[in-house]
């Protein structure tokens, strides 16, 4: 009887290769590792054997190695197994019944040599003829403590606690797995216990299995939770660190598991790398180390630590786990942190909460987007005294804490003075940092003296000093984050986009750890820039300069939930835990401006052509020139036939008058104000949520009419003469209504009846009755139930800096079908990236592709042969992959899903005939967040394009193909080699180089030294330029890279929500204007570009780019809705509103979407209003400032040609600035 025995479980393996087995039993074990075939030789190998058996560490056949193997044994109708754990196969074996099966797995999930013998045994008693004795399945212990110098009885928590705890010191809890106490391997365990023990911790060292499995007697994990970590049911450590992989709840453990126990749940990490490899890798961990061990366990609610241990190759071939030391000490420290802050008084903690600032001027201190910072710090001080701390001279208001930081030193280089030099609250001695400096890695002192020179350097240094800014309260320090760097010495943007963090970067961290000596810091809203320092995507090591900066401090960071993908980059290299907060206040835009006075023509020009047609004729013209006046030329250009052109008007304000804007900012931990709440309530419900259907479609139906319809073609007249348009007002008024009534009675779910008693039949027929009630319920039962504890926005960070676990949700747009995802006060997490793209997002992503190519043919009378699209990390987790599907589609290639389980596990070509159009080349431009966070995302567009390249099509059906061998014949020419020719010619997916992140753009646009879209370019490419393929990992292809630009004729970003938008941050147009921009440089030709937009799934669109920011212009920058909302917020409203403008004029750079006029409006409302300036002035005159410099800047680089009149006030308005801001500087 002879066996095969495959596995990619090294300990099984080693134990099925050492077994001594009777005479005419064999067992031949196979280790398959990494992107190992099954080849004929392993055919061989099956073929000679009477039995083959898999046992798979994963889930379900989803590596073409087993799908190749179970083809191949099923027809070969060969007698084998697959015992994969989490199995999503329909048919896993052949010739065993469902008995053998679970005999195999009760010896292998009772585990050990013994039972690994056993299995064989059993093989060849049942399917070999062997007829001695067969030991049966020898069952060990699930779960126990163990520890070094611990001989006790493993399940005896009470004689460990007796011998090891001391009640004196914090307590941490260990979790490893079963299998390894098994093995009797300890050597990380061993060192790991030791250097937490260094550390001042007791260690309470638990083995365990997480699968529960009754017929096994495998028993949950929470019996391991409650048996070693609790006492008289109580608690009894401070923190658990896990060593597991993947998901405990996926598994089964239910998350009020964690939330009963209550203690921060630290995830380290042991990686299948060998130390040095690990050591020296530019990524950390490979895709699947990522998925296991670091996106799964987010789902747990886990704080990531470190890498523990590492792989280690023994002369056999075989590898071990061996411990990395400073890894391990690092953890303890911070597990004791975490420990000490459940243990210290509150009044004894200090606490520092860092502001961001970007860019690094006075304008802009407390940068986060969606939220009032100022406002947010404020109350939060408050609830920290009522916590206990030591709070000290709260200012009133956020108005008055501005006013005092920003008469203190800042970042601002140009505002400092000497007394602020002088008199700054953090100054740290550079010798001191001299000292500490030396102890960093060799690599990253080298690496720190190419890029800014010998400690301490020159950024924000005076008589060698650094100054840090901040103001202290109590043991509450209010601080600033330091500039990154490359405002300081912008040509590194063309050089260097890994350069590293400044001398004062590091500097301002240490001080806080040593000196200051805080224990947590709270970093203020989305986003900083310490998880975004060089260094590996995840698994840092001591070499990677987000993981020198927070070092071992805890970090609680409240972030705006719908920026899922940067809140997860905070998790993975910041060592965050998150407190999700809400979205700033929405609400339709309405008709403002020269669009209100549009409307109004239009509904006069209505009523006299229904009334008075010998009228009709002059209201028409006084509609074309209402139009005129709205500059409305590009989007409804004018035609002769004004019936035609009239309604093509009515359709534009409908759809203007329907997007959903900003009207404010959001404030932490409050429930939206009762001025917003109505508005807000309705955003909440404006989409599909799940089975809850749409409020207005809910309406629209109830009253007859199409809801699509009255979007699309809002200028349709009903028989009463009013129109489609006039009909959607109505309905949105009638919700406005329904939902006022219910917060009239206090959103009580019994309100509901009563409410809808008040509609009339008219408004509200009988069908559809049940489904608006179901609507109204969901808001009072769910909605409001849950707005109602934003205040566990504040409540959980205060609990979070007492060392209290944060639980778990889900991140998304809850204003696009995710009002599910609420409440918030949550340490949200994103999506397992196998998965994408699902199902759903596939069919999104066709619509999105199928609606790109009809535009274009429409405009240019053909296919395009060549798209470029920037895939982010953050889009592709609230759609679930729709960037990826569009891709894949475009290119005619699709995904192929494991059941049940629904991860991709293959792609496929989609015929020509099927397709019903040429294959169109497509690069991706993916952000170092997706590099990261969706290692296998990038790995099947890669695939798709080398697929779709390699099929035997024409040039005419095939532009990948055509382009790939037009490229290689160049390269030939130019001197490459066949084969290297195709390779870079295949090469479709670029971004940064690894390590890094970002486009470049923004911050060049920031420090204004750029000249032509050639610069630009420029640092496009040198941010952008890598190549991501197969075994290329980020190699620096520039020349590949422009080649791929300049043949782009379309390039396109995809929105999947309305919160956020193209003027929301710099990123928007650092990524899709900087390719459109390269494009620009590269060919003297603007390329067709588009924003797509699935806000709503149901209605799936594109627009151009200069389509878009028109409409965004209008209904929203324009909007006296939106510009109210932010002067409610002081400080931070103006702040935003110069940052507002900024991004228009950088899209306007690279892009040309701006056109004279909108300039003209911005001077007007956001700089020569007198309202606006004087409150300006009072608030944050910085950024007023900043707006006119923007203005002046955008004039003078010939964007915008301004009147002179303008210009002049301008001119004038800027030198006063200048004036003011030097004498509020002197004091």
């Amino acid at each position: 009887m002879h066996i095969a025995f495959y596995t990619n479980v090294s300990r099984n393996y080693y134990m099925a290769g050492r077994l001594a087995l009777p005479e005419g039993v064999s067992c031949a074990a196979y280790y398959v590792q990494g992107e190992d075939e099954w080849s004929p030789a392993h055919m061989r190998i099956s073929a000679a054997a009477d039995a083959v058996l898999f046992l798979w560490m994963g889930t379900g056949l989803d590596r073409p190695f087993l799908q190749r193997a179970s083809a191949y044994l099923l027809r070969a109708r060969k007698c084998h197994a697959f015992l994969v754990e989490n199995s999503g196969a329909e048919r896993i074996s052949h010739g065993m019944t469902d008995d053998d099966l679970m005999e195999l797995r009760r010896y292998f999930r009772f585990d050990g040599e013994e039972n690994v013998r056993g299995a064989m045994f059993y093989l060849a008693a049942r399917f070999g003829g062997y007829t001695g004795e067969v030991p049966p399945p020898q069952e060990q212990p699930w779960h126990g403590v163990w520890h070094p110098d611990y001989r006790g009885n493993c399940a005896d928590i009470a004689a460990y606690r007796a011998a090891h705890v001391d009640p004196a010191r914090p307590t941490a809890g260990i979790v490893f797995y079963r299998s390894e106490w098994i093995m009797g391997d300890f050597t990380y365990h061993t060192a790991l216990v030791r250097a937490f023990e260094a550390a001042g911790l007791n260690v309470i060292p638990v083995f365990t299995n997480t699968l529960a499995n009754a017929e096994l007697g495998s028993p949950p994990f929470a019996e391991t939770l409650h048996r070693y970590f609790y006492r008289d049911g109580e608690p009894a450590v401070d923190v658990v660190v896990s060593c597991l992989k993947f998901s405990l709840h996926a598994a089964g453990t239910p998350i009020e598991e964690l939330v009963r126990l209550g203690v921060p749940w630290l995830q380290a990490y042991t990686i299948l790398a060998e130390r040095v490899e690990w050591e020296d890798s530019l990524i950390g961990m490979n895709a699947m180390e990522v998925s296991i061990s670091v996106s799964l366990p987010e789902f747990d609610g886990a704080i990531h630590a470190v890498p523990i241990a590492a792989k280690q190759r023994m002369e056999d071939g075989l590898s071990v786990y061996v411990a990395l030391p400073e890894r391990m000490e690092l953890l303890a420290r911070r597990a004791h942190r975490y420990a000490v802050l459940r243990r210290k008084e509150n009044a004894e903690k200090k606490i520092a909460v860092i502001f961001h600032n970007y860019p690094p001027t006075n304008a802009s201190i407390g940068s986060a987007a969606g939220l009032d910072s100022p406002e947010s710090v404020v109350r939060l001080l408050r609830a920290m005294k009522e916590a206990g701390y030591r709070v000290e001279d709260i200012p009133e208001t956020a108005q008055a804490l501005m006013d005092e930081i920003t008469a203190q030193a800042t970042n601002d280089r140009r505002c400092l003075t000497d007394a602020q030099i002088q008199n700054a609250c953090g100054r740290l001695p550079a010798a001191d940092y001299r000292d500490y400096f030396e102890t960093l890695p060799a690599r990253v002192r080298e690496r720190m003296c190419v890029d800014w020179g010998e400690p301490p350097g020159d950024v924000l240094v005076a008589d060698d000093t650094f100054i840090l800014p901040g103001i202290e309260k109590g043991n509450i320090l209010i601080t600033i984050q330091p500039p990154r760097g490359f405002g300081e010495d912008p040509g590194k943007l063309l050089h260097s986009p890994d350069a590293a963090p400044t001398h004062h970067y590091l500097a301002f961290y240490h001080w806080l750890r040593t000196v200051r000596r805080v224990d947590a810091v709270v970093h203020v809203g989305t986003h900083g820039s310490l998880e975004w320092l060089p260094g590996k995507n995840a698994g840092l090591s001591p070499s990677c300069y987000p993981d020198i900066s927070i070092g071992d401090l805890p970090d609680i960071y409240p972030y705006w939930m719908t920026i899922v993908g940067e809140g997860i980059q905070a998790k993975r290299r910041g060592a965050a835990c998150l407190i999700s907060h809400l979205s700033p206040p929405m609400s339709l835009a309405g008709a403002c401006d020269d669009i209100a006075e549009l409307e109004r023509a239009l509904d006069e020009y209505g009523h006299f052509a229904r009334t008075q047609p010998e009228s009709a004729d002059a209201a028409a013209e006084l509609v074309r020139e209402a139009a005129r006046a709205a500059h409305l030329e590009d989007e409804v250009p004018e035609e002769e036939d004004f019936e035609s052109y009239a309604l093509r008007l009515h359709n534009y304000i409908t759809d203007l008058k329907n997007l959903q804007i900003r009207t404010g900012l959001h404030v932490l931990g409050r429930m939206p104000p009762e001025e917003d709440r109505v508005d807000y309530v309705k955003s909440l419900v404006r989409m599909d949520n799940g089975d809850i259907p749409t409020l207005t479609r809910v309406l629209a139906d109830g009253q007859g009419y199409d809801y699509d319809a009255l979007l699309d073609a809002g200028g349709t007249l009903l028989p009463d003469g009013t129109t489609y348009g006039m009909a959607l007002d109505r309905l949105e008024q009638l919700g406005t209504r329904l939902v006022a009534a219910l917060m009239a009675q206090d959103f009580a779910p019994d309100a509901v009846d009563a409410v809808m008693e008040t509609l009339r039949e008219e408004e509200c027929n009988a069908e559809m009755r049940a489904q608006l009630a179901r609507v109204l319920s969901y808001i009072c039962t769910d909605i409001v139930q849950n707005l109602r504890r934003t205040d566990e926005e504040i409540t959980h960070t205060v609990t979070a800096l007492s060392g209290a676990y944060i639980e778990p949700a889900p991140g998304g747009a809850p204003s696009s079908g995710g009002a599910d995802l609420l409440p918030t006060g949550r340490n949200f997490f994103g999506i397992d990236p196998r998965t994408l793209p699902s199902p759903a997002a596939w069919e999104l992503g066709k619509q999105l592709g199928d609606a790109v190519i009809e535009d274009y043919i429409r405009e240019e009378g053909h296919y395009p042969e060549a798209v470029g699209i920037v895939l982010w990390a953050g889009s592709n987790m609230r759609s679930h992959g729709q960037c990826i599907a569009e891709f894949l589609y475009l290119m005619g290639i699709r995904p192929v899903w494991q059941q049940p389980s629904g991860r991709v596990r293959a792609i496929e070509v989609i015929p020509l005939a099927e397709l019903g159009r040429p294959r169109i080349d497509v690069t991706g431009r993916i952000s170092g967040l997706f590099r990261d966070t969706m290692p296998d995302g990038a790995r099947w567009l890669d695939e798709a394009a080398r697929m779709a390249g390699a099929l035997d099509e024409s040039h005419e059906e095939n532009y990948i193909r055509k382009h790939m061998e037009e490229d290689t014949a160049e390269l030939i020419a130019a001197g490459e080699n066949e084969a290297t020719a195709w390779e870079k010619a295949s090469y479709r997916i670029f971004g940064d180089p690894p390590g890094a992140y970002g486009a470049g753009i923004g911050a060049l646009l920031e420090s204004k030294e750029w000249e032509t879209l050639d610069d630009l370019a420029a640092v496009y490419t040198r941010f952008s330029g890598h190549a991501y393929s197969g075994g290329v990992c980020g190699n620096y292809e520039p020349e590949i890279f422009r080649r791929r630009m300049a043949g782009l004729a379309v390039t396109i970003k995809n929105e999947d929500n309305r919160e956020t938008h193209m003027f929301s941050s710099d990123d928007f147009n650092a990524y899709h204007g900087g390719m459109i921009a390269t494009v620009r440089a590269l060919t003297g030709k603007a390329p067709r570009s588009y924003s797509g937009d699935s806000s709503d799934r149901r209605r799936t669109c594109v627009r151009t780019v200069q389509a878009e920011a028109k409409r965004i212009f209008r209904a929203e920058a324009m909007n006296p809705k939106f510009i109210n909302g932010m002067k409610k917020h002081g400080y931070k409203g103006a702040s935003d509103l110069a940052s507002y403008l900024a991004h228009s004029y950088q899209w306007d750079a690279t892009s040309a979407v701006m056109e004279d006029w909108m300039y003209e409006k911005y001077a007007e409302k956001y700089a020569l209003d007198e309202d606006m300036r004087e409150w300006m002035n009072e608030v944050n005159p910085w950024a007023l400032h900043r707006i006119v410099e923007t203005l002046l800047e955008a004039a003078h680089r010939g964007l915008w040609r301004a009147q002179e009149e303008t210009l002049a006030q301008l001119r004038e308005l800027y030198l006063s600035m200048e004036g003011e801001l030097e004498e509020r500087a002197d004091g």
